[in-house]
């Protein structure tokens, strides 16, 4: 088999955009929307964010469909179609006469995100990727926050000059281009049908791994127990990052200025970002288990410090370091999954894995805030954090333990 210089970079650099595309745009800049719609339509801001919660609950269908739908020869038209579906669904959404179509676009929105998104851009990873497979992962999941980050400036500036029918047609047109990449430059979603080979490929390491398959009759089981640990460390990891939505809340709540708290959620943003890059690179070096809990552990300090130290540098320096939870709920259940049951498993697990990850952030953002409703205060939602990290702490070492 032949390997093609660059071609690698060039597949990073696609999965960064597909995640930009189906993650970061539909969900970061979603906010901007809503006000001017609201006020266009004469309706509650809440009817109009229900949006989001529809487009995010079809994306988890939409990656359990992935599987199915994921097959080398309709590469490429998948690619296509899912861009058409993603970018002309949000170009309608410019003309919606009222909420019930907007719920409707979304709904074919969010899954055509979902069979674009998470599943297919880690498994193109994981297949084409064994040396830095971490720091690719890494790279192009950070680009979902990125995405928000780059262009949320961009969209503003649209809605306020020119209404935010022309912000969704401009974000539309964003989409494509960024999908661009993914649809030129992706051979396909295995190196070796192409005649390529994995980056970092060893081929006496890759004899002795066939053998050992082999030997067990090609057959590969799932356990059960492994399975549902999975399940609850993706739940809890992407639980906590509903979190970080309230800080502005949390700062309040202390008698801090509104700005503390909005440069509270600014620095978690950027530690999104930056977290997930770090937790690749980390991986790549000195192992998944020691990564994961290292971030559970800064995590665990993070929300020590929002608690206990309530002063505003180091509320800034505990929403530092809880941005690292988007880690944990990305980068982490990649590893996870991917450790626990190999890559033969991982189209299998992921997506429902990934599903109860999605479920629990939308859970999650409302418990927060009935959670302070009820008591007046975020003492219960932080000790509730401290309880949900410490769970998935144990979560790593069984999993990587029972994997030993």
């Amino acid at each position: 088999m032949k390997k093609s210089k660059g071609i690698y970079i060039l597949i990073v650099i696609a999965m960064a955009g597909l995640i930009a595309t189906s993650v970061g745009l539909p969900t970061n800049i979603a906010g901007l929307f809503f006000k001017p719609i609201a006020d266009e339509f004469g309706i509650l801001t809440g009817s109009v964010s229900m949006t989001l919660t529809i487009c995010n609950l079809v994306f988890a269908l939409g990656g359990l469909a992935a599987p199915k739908l994921l097959k080398e020869e309709h590469l490429k038209l998948l690619l296509i179609v899912g861009t058409a579906l993603i970018a002309g669904s949000t170009a309608l959404l410019a003309t919606a006469p009222n909420i019930i179509v907007m719920y409707i676009l979304n709904a074919v929105r969010g899954f055509a995100c979902g069979v674009l998104g998470f599943v297919l851009v880690t498994m193109v990873i994981n297949n084409w990727f064994i040396a830095n497979v971490g720091l690719a992962t890494s790279i192009a999941m950070s680009c979902s926050g990125l995405a928000g980050a780059l262009f949320s400036p961009i969209i503003s500036s649209i809605i306020q000059s020119s209404g935010w029918r022309t912000g969704y047609m401009a974000v539309a047109v964003i989409m494509i281009v960024l999908n661009l990449p993914a649809i030129l430059f992706l051979p396909s979603l295995d190196p070796k049908t192409k005649g390529m080979v994995p980056l970092g490929y060893d081929e006496n390491a890759a004899k002795t791994e066939s053998s050992a398959q082999s030997s067990t009759g090609g057959k590969s089981t799932v356990p059960a127990m492994l399975f549902g640990m999975a399940i609850v460390y993706s739940f809890l990891a992407c639980g906590a990052t509903a979190l970080p939505q309230h800080f502005p809340g949390i700062a309040g709540s202390y008698g801090m200025a509104a700005s503390v708290g909005a440069a509270m959620l600014s620095i978690c943003m950027i530690a999104n970002s930056l977290g997930k890059i770090v937790l690749g690179t980390l991986s790549d070096r000195f192992g998944s288990k020691m990564s994961l809990l290292l971030y559970c552990g800064l995590t665990i300090a993070a929300v020590l410090l929002l608690w206990l130290v309530r002063v505003p540098f180091a509320m800034q320096a505990g929403a530092a370091l809880f941005g690292l939870t988007y880690s944990l709920g990305t980068v982490g259940v990649v590893m996870v999954t991917k450790d626990a049951f190999g890559l033969e498993n991982y189209s299998r697990t992921y997506p429902t894995i990934s599903l109860a990850g999605t479920i629990a952030n939308a859970v999650f953002s409302s418990l927060i805030g009935f959670m302070f409703d009820f008591s007046g205060s975020y003492t219960l939602t932080l000790l509730m954090m401290l309880a949900m990290l410490a769970v998935n702490t144990f979560i790593v070492l069984s999993v990587y333990s029972k994997k030993a």
